[in-house]
């Protein structure tokens, strides 16, 4: 038997499902793909020839992705939501209770919805390619698991771990997966025919072991609700109120612990069906498809040669993390030293970033051994001949810059890509005095580079789309989301952000505390206040950019009296030197440097209203002028760039989103205010205006600043 998207053998009492959805490299459950696996459960279930069904994928590396969020997404509904949910678990209950064995055969990526389907089987067997990979992403998107989730994990695998699963969005490898009982066996992907056809032969032979969790945790009361107490604790701890999902999730868990599945059923699809229909959950939806869009750019799959050859010039902060990501992912990394005696320094940090791999086991001492091997070092340009990719990561000091591109060219390959990772500095200035311009481009990474997804990649004018195109391949391939910007001073986030941290700065010089303003951010969503974040930054690297991009924009950017004395006079630097806006002790301890707010003699409050107003009304001013002039093309790319760069409040969907929804007559009109009162920093912007206009948004008006 076969349909669009499904194919149904029978052989031996064997019955075989494979999920291969047509014009699609994934498999997801669509509307269609669920009916067409309810008619072939329905055709099978009184089959009495099947002894055992084995769901299994056509596809390379991927078992089933999830629900179709294409599907989900434009739902408003909540009755709709919730009868559409319902009919899943009608389906996965079918599959439950079919009258013979079931056995998930996971090969690859195996997510949300995926996941719920396997776990509605009798067994699940994994790979260990390493692509398979078992989760619940979704509380990344404003929800949780809503086909059954909540209540067949705990039932197989134990509170506590499917408690850790769901709320934190835990991948787990199939290794991980049969510890915590998830998976019933796993084998390499090369075993499978055999390992598949001896576990059928222990289900007809009644030898099957299955995994017991420990559980005595969750049998008494008292313990149980320790538990879900403590569960919550942790999420207030490091999760936003408005990133519903977790706290909804926990909720549903908590009340249907003990209740019959098709009871505890109905609970989770009516919280599943009021979450997705709020604004945070299409807001958190809208980032994930900006981010699949993002992967597709500047794909090129007929690229004759790759990135395999690194090398790395500078070795600060910056540098190091650059320098552990290229052993992560290349063949080789040449480091240029100005002095060989910082080696040890170097091989101490680039080691430090792979503790975690160790103690989370994803890999053992020998392979971080074997990565460190990559690392060559030299005081001199020698050595660089096989280099295809060489980084330049050196102070923000523009002739020193241009000297190592010379001093690179002279020992490269003519086909060798030169990138800067300057934060700030006009790329189209540094690459005059090279020869090769086609091969010239910007790669600007984010502090700290094993955290932040974020690349802005910055060509030329003369850059080659070769070069970007090659670029962009290798930064992928090393896990990250490139993301193309025209050149500017500051170029895209840091020239949005430093007016937020300036502006922080102009509230603290009125007589707001730092904590006034810092705790009003945070509370608005930020990961973190303007003045923590200029601590963690380094206060020196923060002024340089900002002087940079005074430099380049004028009084629109001045940079605020406060950051001129604690950078100049009070020469703090922020967190690398226990001392900025807050002192941080080595036991972890923060508190106010009241030694700054000294050199305030203001004692005017600001509201909080017009805290979050002015600094984020800043960065929304500054952000339509880089779409008026070109500096990126979509406005789904800046918000990407913003959350993933700065961390902009994802369920705000970023920050023209934001604007949108708050409505940009108020943007302007409190712009204007504010330009009275406070000065030409808040001089609208012509997008703005012409936006307001023509009765546009940021979403609905790109054909205004289309270049």
């Amino acid at each position: 038997m076969q349909t669009q998207d499904l194919k149904l053998t029978i052989e031996n009492g064997i019955a075989n499902l494979i999920f291969d959805m047509k014009e699609s490299n994934a498999n997801t459950l669509s509307k269609s793909v669920l009916e067409q696996f309810e008619t072939i459960l329905n055709s099978i279930k009184t089959d009495k020839a099947i002894k055992v069904l084995v769901i299994s994928s056509a596809k390379e590396n991927i078992f089933i992705a999830g629900a179709n969020l294409q599907e989900i997404y434009p739902m408003q509904n909540r009755d709709e939501i919730y009868t559409y949910l319902l009919k899943v678990n009608e389906i996965f209950l079918s599959l439950e209770e079919l009258p013979f064995p079931s056995i998930a055969l996971i090969n690859g990526a195996c997510m949300g919805g995926g996941l719920e389907l396997a776990l509605s089987c009798t067994y699940r067997l994994a790979t260990t390619n390493e692509k398979t990979q078992l989760a619940f992403p979704e509380i990344k998107l404003g929800f949780f698991p809503g086909f059954g989730g909540t209540q067949r994990l705990p039932k197989l695998v134990g509170l506590l771990n499917a408690l850790d699963m769901i709320l934190s969005a835990k991948t787990l490898n199939a290794q991980k997966a049969y510890r915590m009982g998830l998976v019933t066996e796993f084998f390499a992907q090369g075993y499978t025919p055999y390992r598949l056809n001896e576990f059928i032969k222990k289900i007809q032979n009644n030898t099957i072991k299955v995994k017991k969790p420990i559980r005595w945790i969750e049998y008494f009361n008292f313990t149980r609700e320790f538990v879900f107490k403590k569960a919550l604790e942790n999420l207030q701890k490091k999760v936003h109120p408005k990133y519903f999902g977790p706290y909804a999730a926990l909720d549903v868990i908590h009340h249907t612990f003990k209740l019959p599945h098709k009871e505890g059923i109905k609970i989770e699809a009516q919280t599943f069906s009021d979450l997705a229909i709020t604004p945070e959950s299409k807001n958190l939806i809208s980032l994930f498809f900006t981010t699949e869009s993002l992967k597709k750019e500047y794909s090129n799959t007929n690229l004759k040669s790759k990135i395999s050859e690194t090398a790395v010039i500078g070795s600060g902060v910056m540098g190091k993390e650059i320098i552990w990501l290229f052993s992560k992912y290349t063949n080789d990394v040449r480091i240029k030293l100005r002095k060989l005696d910082q080696v040890e320094n170097i091989l101490r940090s680039v080691s430090k970033l792979y503790d975690y791999f160790v103690k989370s086991k994803k890999m053992s001492k020998k392979e971080v051994a074997f990565k460190l091997n990559k690392l060559s070092y030299t005081d001199e340009f020698k050595g660089f001949k096989l280099i295809d990719f060489a980084l330049e990561a050196i102070i923000e000091n523009k002739e020193e810059k241009i000297k190592t591109y010379a001093a690179l060219e002279e020992n490269l390959s003519k086909d060798a890509i030169i990138a800067t990772n300057t934060s700030s500095i006009s790329i189209e200035s540094l690459s005059q005095g090279v020869k090769n311009k086609n091969n010239f481009l910007g790669v600007h990474f984010f502090n700290p580079v094993h955290k932040m997804p974020l690349v802005e990649v910055i060509p030329t004018t003369n850059t080659s789309q070769k070069t970007i195109e090659t670029t962009f391949e290798f930064l992928k391939r090393c896990g990250k989301t490139p993301v193309l910007v025209h050149d500017c001073a500051g170029f895209l986030v840091n020239r949005i952000l430093l007016p937020y941290i300036n502006e922080a700065g102009f509230i603290l010089g009125t007589g707001t505390g730092v904590l006034k303003v810092d705790n009003t951010l945070k509370e608005f969503g930020m990961p973190m206040g303007a003045f923590m974040l200029a601590d963690v930054v380094g206060i020196d690297v923060g002024y340089k950019v900002a002087e940079i991009l005074e430099q380049s924009y004028g009084s629109r950017m001045e940079i605020c009296p406060i950051l001129k004395k604690v950078h100049t006079d009070l020469k703090l630097l922020g967190k690398k030197s226990g001392k900025g806006f807050y002192i941080h002790s080595k036991k972890g301890e923060i508190k106010v440097n009241r030694a700054v707010e000294k050199h305030i003699s203001s004692t005017k409050i600001v509201t909080t209203q017009d805290i979050i107003d002015r600094t984020i009304f800043i960065m929304i001013n500054e952000a339509s002028r880089c779409l008026e002039e070109g500096i990126i093309e979509k406005a789904s790319y800046l918000d990407y760039a913003m959350v993933a760069g700065t961390g902009f409040p994802a369920f705000r969907g970023g920050l023209l989103r934001y604007a949108d929804s708050i409505g940009l007559d108020y943007v302007i009109k409190k712009l204007e205010e504010f330009e009275k009162s406070l000065g030409k920093r808040f001089n609208v912007s012509e997008l703005l205006y012409t936006l307001q206009k023509n009765k546009k948004t940021f979403y609905t008006g790109e054909a205004l600043w289309k270049h």
